[in-house]
C-alpha cells in the first residue's frame, strides 16, 4: 500500500547510499519504484544533477528478478564519441589500432542482468541507430567482428536533459526516444522536498562522523533556516558536499551559519526571490507564504516540535498551528533532537 505522508521512507542500497524522505514526492517516488521494479520494461530516469538517478536505478535493479547479477553501467558522458561503440558492443583482436585483444561491451556484459546507460541524451547520433537496432533485434555485433551475440538485458536510461526538446532539435532519435520510455520517472529537485532537508543533513552527518573524524553531531536552528532556504541548483548531492564542508570547519559539536558555504561563496537570502512576472497580490501571497513557513519552522525549532508551546508564544490556538503545519507538508517529529539510524523504519532488505 501507498506510504502516508509521515511514514520515513528509508531504502539502503549500499553503506551511505539511500533514498531518504518523508515528502509527498519521495512518497509517490517510492511507490512508483515498487510498481515498476518487477516488470521487466525499459526504464528512463529523468531529473536534474544531483537528484540521485543512478541511486533509483540501482535500487530498480535490486528489486527485479535480475538482482542476482550486478548491474552493469556506463556514463555516456564519460566516454569519448570515438570509443563509444566499442563500450557499448565491444571489439574484436585487430579491429581497430590498439585492440590488443577481443573485449566484450556492456550490452554482452549485462546479459541476464541490468544495463543502466547514464547521460543517454549525449550519445551521438550514429550510436543511437545502432542502440535503436539492438533494442529491436536484441543482438548485435562486436566492433571487427561477424558472429552475431545475442544478449538479453533490462536497459535502465538517465539523462539530465529535455530529451523532447533534443528529439525537436534533431539531436536526438525520435523512436530511440519512445522506445526508451516505456515507463519515465522524474525525480524531484531538492527545493520541492525541502521537508526532507533535516532528515538528509542528519543522515549526512551520521554517516560522516567516524571517516572524518569530527565530534559534531547537530545543526543550529539558523544554520538549518539557511539550508532550507537555499534552492540547492545541485540538489541532494550539493547538499551533501555542503553538509561535508560545514563538518570539516566545525570544530565544537553544532554546525553554524559561518560554516555554511554555498554555491559562489554566497550565502542564500532569507526568502526566495519572488517572481517579478507575478502581479501585486500574487506577489504578495507569495512572500505571506514564505514568510509563514520561515516563521513555523523556526518556532518549532525553537521549541523541538512542542505544538503547545508554539502556540502560546505566537498568540494563536494549536488548532491554527497544525493547520499550518498540514498546510506547508511540516512534520514535527523532524525538530525533534537529531536522528539516530535505529528511529528511522527498519528499510527493506535488497537481495
Amino acid at each position: 500500500m501507498p506510504a502516508s505522508r509521515a511514514e520515513v521512507v528509508q531504502v539502503e542500497v549500499d553503506a551511505g547510499r539511500m533514498l531518504l524522505g518523508r515528502s509527498p514526492a519521495v512518497q509517490r517516488l517510492w511507490d512508483q519504484i515498487q510498481r515498476i521494479a518487477p516488470a521487466d520494461v525499459s526504464v528512463l530516469i529523468t531529473g536534474e544533477t544531483g537528484t540521485g538517478k543512478e541511486l533509483v536505478a540501482r535500487i530498480l535493479h535490486r528489486l527485479s528478478a535480475r538482482a542476482r547479477q550486478e548491474l552493469v553501467a556506463l556514463d555516456c558522458n564519460a566516454v569519448a564519441p570515438g570509443t563509444i561503440e566499442s563500450e557499448l558492443f565491444g571489439h574484436e583482436r585487430g579491429a581497430f589500432t590498439g585492440a590488443d585483444a577481443q573485449r566484450a561491451g556492456v550490452f554482452e556484459q549485462a546479459d541476464g542482468a541490468t544495463l543502466f546507460l547514464d547521460e543517454i541524451g549525449n550519445l551521438p547520433l550514429d550510436a543511437q541507430a545502432k542502440l535503436l537496432r539492438v533494442l529491436q533485434e536484441r543482438e548485435f555485433r562486436r566492433l571487427g567482428g561477424a558472429r552475431l551475440v545475442r544478449s538479453d538485458f533490462r536497459l535502465i536510461t538517465a539523462t539530465n536533459v529535455d530529451l523532447g526538446a533534443s528529439v525537436r532539435r534533431g539531436a536526438f532519435r525520435e523512436d530511440l526516444f519512445h522506445r526508451l520510455k516505456v515507463v519515465q520517472l522524474q525525480l524531484p529537485p531538492l527545493r520541492e522536498r525541502r521537508e526532507d532537508i533535516p532528515l538528509l543533513v542528519s543522515q549526512f552527518i551520521t554517516g560522516k562522523r567516524q571517516r572524518l573524524r569530527r565530534s559534531v553531531c547537530r545543526v543550529t536552528h539558523a544554520a538549518l533556516d539557511q539550508l532550507g532556504s537555499y534552492d540547492w541548483p545541485g540538489n541532494v548531492r550539493e547538499l551533501e558536499n555542503v553538509v561535508e564542508t560545514a563538518m570539516l570547519e566545525c570544530d565544537g559539536d553544532s554546525i553554524e551559519p559561518i560554516h555554511l558555504h554555498f554555491a559562489g561563496g554566497v550565502a542564500p537570502p532569507a526568502l526566495p526571490p519572488q517572481d517579478l512576472d507575478a502581479t501585486f497580490r500574487e506577489a504578495r501571497q507569495h512572500a505571506m507564504e514564505a514568510f509563514e513557513r520561515l516563521y513555523l519552522l523556526g518556532q518549532l525549532r525553537r521549541f523541538r516540535g512542542r505544538i503547545t508551546d508554539v502556540a502560546h508564544h505566537a498568540g494563536v490556538t494549536t488548532k491554527h498551528v497544525r493547520e499550518l503545519m498540514r498546510r506547508h507538508g511540516i512534520d514535527r517529529r523532524d525538530f525533534r533532537p537529531p536522528l539516530r539510524r535505529s528511529s528511522l523504519r527498519r528499510p527493506p532488505k535488497l537481495r
